[in-house]
Protein backbone atom coordinates (compact mmCIF):
# COMPACT_ATOMS: atom_id res chain seq x y z
CA UNK A 1 0.00 0.00 0.00
CA UNK A 2 1.25 3.46 -0.87
CA UNK A 3 2.03 5.88 1.98
CA UNK A 4 0.20 9.17 1.68
CA UNK A 5 1.97 12.19 3.14
CA UNK A 6 -0.20 14.77 4.86
CA UNK A 7 0.99 18.12 6.14
CA UNK A 8 1.18 18.71 9.87
CA UNK A 9 -1.23 21.64 9.49
CA UNK A 10 -3.82 19.37 7.85
CA UNK A 11 -3.42 16.70 10.54
CA UNK A 12 -3.80 19.28 13.29
CA UNK A 13 -6.96 20.77 11.73
CA UNK A 14 -8.41 17.31 11.02
CA UNK A 15 -7.87 16.25 14.63
CA UNK A 16 -9.35 19.52 15.91
CA UNK A 17 -12.44 18.94 13.79
CA UNK A 18 -12.73 15.39 15.10
CA UNK A 19 -12.46 16.59 18.70
CA UNK A 20 -14.96 19.43 18.15
CA UNK A 21 -17.48 16.96 16.77
CA UNK A 22 -16.81 14.57 19.64
CA UNK A 23 -16.85 17.07 22.50
CA UNK A 24 -19.39 19.62 21.28
CA UNK A 25 -21.47 17.57 18.87
CA UNK A 26 -20.73 19.92 15.97
CA UNK A 27 -21.64 18.82 12.45
CA UNK A 28 -19.44 19.49 9.40
CA UNK A 29 -22.02 21.74 7.73
CA UNK A 30 -21.47 24.35 10.46
CA UNK A 31 -18.23 25.29 8.67
CA UNK A 32 -19.80 25.70 5.21
CA UNK A 33 -20.29 29.49 5.42
CA UNK A 34 -16.86 30.27 6.85
CA UNK A 35 -14.26 31.72 4.47
CA UNK A 36 -11.29 31.77 6.87
CA UNK A 37 -8.52 29.42 5.79
CA UNK A 38 -10.41 27.22 3.34
CA UNK A 39 -7.75 24.48 3.51
CA UNK A 40 -7.93 24.40 7.30
CA UNK A 41 -11.75 24.47 7.33
CA UNK A 42 -11.84 21.59 4.85
CA UNK A 43 -9.54 19.54 7.08
CA UNK A 44 -11.66 20.31 10.14
CA UNK A 45 -14.82 19.41 8.24
CA UNK A 46 -13.29 16.09 7.17
CA UNK A 47 -12.33 15.41 10.78
CA UNK A 48 -15.94 15.99 11.83
CA UNK A 49 -17.18 13.68 9.07
CA UNK A 50 -14.75 11.00 10.23
CA UNK A 51 -16.14 11.25 13.76
CA UNK A 52 -19.68 10.86 12.42
CA UNK A 53 -18.59 7.73 10.51
CA UNK A 54 -17.02 6.30 13.66
CA UNK A 55 -20.21 6.92 15.64
CA UNK A 56 -22.36 5.35 12.90
CA UNK A 57 -20.07 2.30 12.85
CA UNK A 58 -20.25 1.97 16.64
CA UNK A 59 -24.04 2.26 16.60
CA UNK A 60 -24.35 -0.37 13.88
CA UNK A 61 -22.58 -2.82 16.18
CA UNK A 62 -25.47 -2.39 18.62
CA UNK A 63 -28.00 -3.38 15.96
CA UNK A 64 -26.69 -6.94 15.78
CA UNK A 65 -26.85 -8.44 19.25
CA UNK A 66 -23.98 -10.62 20.39
CA UNK A 67 -24.49 -14.35 19.92
CA UNK A 68 -25.54 -16.02 23.17
CA UNK A 69 -24.63 -19.71 23.27
CA UNK A 70 -26.83 -20.24 26.33
CA UNK A 71 -29.93 -19.35 24.33
CA UNK A 72 -29.25 -21.95 21.63
CA UNK A 73 -31.63 -24.90 21.62
CA UNK A 74 -29.56 -28.07 21.82
CA UNK A 75 -32.20 -30.12 20.00
CA UNK A 76 -30.64 -32.12 17.22
CA UNK A 77 -32.42 -31.62 13.92
CA UNK A 78 -30.79 -34.64 12.32
CA UNK A 79 -31.76 -38.04 13.62
CA UNK A 80 -28.47 -39.82 14.15
CA UNK A 81 -30.11 -43.01 15.40
CA UNK A 82 -31.33 -44.35 12.07
CA UNK A 83 -32.00 -48.06 12.27
CA UNK A 84 -33.09 -48.56 8.66
CA UNK A 85 -30.72 -51.14 7.15
CA UNK A 86 -31.16 -49.69 3.65
CA UNK A 87 -29.55 -46.38 4.62
CA UNK A 88 -26.96 -47.70 7.02
CA UNK A 89 -23.36 -47.51 5.87
CA UNK A 90 -22.23 -51.03 5.20
CA UNK A 91 -18.62 -50.08 4.65
CA UNK A 92 -16.29 -51.42 1.99
CA UNK A 93 -14.45 -54.65 2.44
CA UNK A 94 -10.72 -54.36 1.78
CA UNK A 95 -9.32 -56.31 -1.18
CA UNK A 96 -7.62 -59.55 -0.19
Amino acid sequence: MEDIKVSEEYKEAFNEGYELAKELGLKPDILDGLKAGKYRMQAMSEGMKEYQKDIAMEQSKDVIPPFDMDSVDNTSYIDTNIEDSKTQDKGIEPDK
